[in-house]
């Protein structure tokens, strides 16, 4: 018998039962649609992390004090750093994250992600840090106490409760202290940067530059808060985090783009095996869904078994034909199923208002050094590789079930078969 005419039969005997042949399918559809949904949001989730932070800078290297450490970043270390070989830049800068600023009569609560945070650096090393930034209005400072540059976003936040800063305009910083009186300082905005992006951390649209002779007035004491480390070449980011972790121990914390890319793709990778077990659990649901459906078709049919056995089907044109039903069932589920969940993956990738505010508050780090969040926006990533998984799973789900009905349905004999009907 010719297993064309196997298949036929097959899809005739599932229409001929069309209810019971729907809920089962349905029942099939829900493993591959969880599946696809899961895997192909995961990795593209994955996938715009890792591109948003190589896009960030994959040759520098950010290095701070630790919390327990009572090590000084001082200007010598500055220099011993910048002597590593492989190093190209070893910026350091002052940073502050909580205080005020006082602009156009209104205060403002410095918060990385809500308002702006300071960064007090040489005005003539911000180029360093942040490649191809370019002024929008006024001139850049060369140096100065009382001068500063601001971003794009502090100039014009997109929040109607800031006040819009311009050329010309005075500029208050305040840094409270709990001890004594609050320390600030007046300055003059010379230039506006042009809009620029998130950068590795720290987001300049939302700096307040200022020169560093202000932020050691500001912050206060004999340390730097940080060093902005540039590598010569990406390649030498790994050989250079050693190198400062091997020369300072637990003193500093180092920390580049590349590890924080490292932790995402293992932290993924692990979700992704994770979800993807759950969504496997389904698959047990439809394997048990499509074996009852044969048993109670193989019961059903009894005579027509006989009848088939009795015109001259032998026992395997018999077998073949119940398992390809079983197969048929496991096939069209697992095209429904990569349909449905590759909508519900790009249904998943539209962030609802909770979401878009919620984002919009998450800062990495920002209570201890005011970093700024990264806003994610991901594009399922569905591949033929997935679609081609996701049904060959389904499929093969469908004949592992039909095998146990199929082997009992192709051992009746035609005296048997009729005799039980």
């Amino acid at each position: 018998m010719r297993f064309l005419d196997i298949i036929f039969l097959a899809f005739s005997a599932l229409r001929d039962r069309k209810l019971r042949t729907i809920l089962t399918i349905l029942g099939m559809v829900v493993g591959p649609a969880a599946y696809v949904a899961v895997i192909a949001s995961t990795e593209g989730i994955s996938e715009s992390i890792v591109d948003s932070l190589k896009n960030l800078g994959a040759e520098k290297i950010f290095v701070w004090r630790s919390t327990r450490s009572s090590l000084d970043i001082t200007d010598k270390m500055v220099e011993d750093i910048s002597r590593i070989q492989g190093v190209k830049y070893a910026i350091p800068f002052y940073a502050m994250s909580a205080g005020q600023a006082k602009a156009k009569g209104m205060t403002v609560e410095l918060n990385p992600a809500d308002t702006y945070s300071v960064l007090a650096v040489d005005f003539r090393e911000i180029d360093k840090i942040f490649p191809g930034v370019k002024l929008k209005d006024g001139v850049m400072p060369s140096r100065g106490d009382n001068v500063a540059l601001i971003g794009s976003k502090v100039s014009e936040p997109d929040s109607k409760e800031l006040p819009r800063i311009y050329l010309g305009d005075a500029v208050t910083i305040i840094r409270p202290n709990p001890t004594s009186e609050a320390k600030s300082h007046s300055l003059i905005v010379q230039g506006i940067l042009d809009y620029y992006g998130q950068s590795f951390f720290y987001n300049p649209d939302l700096l307040i530059f200022v020169s560093r002779e202000v932020g050691k007035k500001l912050v206060g004491g004999r340390s730097y808060t940080g060093i902005f480390v540039v590598a010569e070449d990406s390649s030498l980011v790994d050989y250079l985090e050693n190198k400062l972790r091997e020369k300072y121990g637990g003193d500093l914390i180092v920390i580049s783009t590349k590890a924080v890319l490292q932790t995402v793709q293992v932290i993924t990778g692990m979700l992704t095996m994770y979800l993807a077990s759950m969504a496997s659990m389904s698959l047990i649901v439809a394997f048990l869904a499509i074996m009852a459906t044969m048993f109670t078709a193989v019961t059903e049919r009894i005579r027509e078994i006989g009848l088939l056995k009795a015109l001259g089907f032998k026992t395997r044109a018999v077998l073949l034909t119940f398992l390809t039903e079983a197969a048929l069932i496991g096939l069209i589920g697992g095209v429904i199923g990569v349909v449905v969940g590759a909508v519900g993956a790009y249904i998943l990738a539209q962030p609802s208002p909770t979401e878009q505010s919620a984002a919009e508050g998450i800062s990495d780090f920002r209570g201890h050094m005011g970093f700024s969040a990264i806003n994610i926006a991901y594009t399922p990533k569905i591949n033929l590789e997935l679609v081609l998984t996701a049904i060959g799973i389904a499929f093969i789900v469908g004949v592992l079930a039909g095998i146990i009905p199929a082997w009992r349905a192709a051992k009746y004999t035609p005296v048997e078969a009729l005799r039980r009907e």
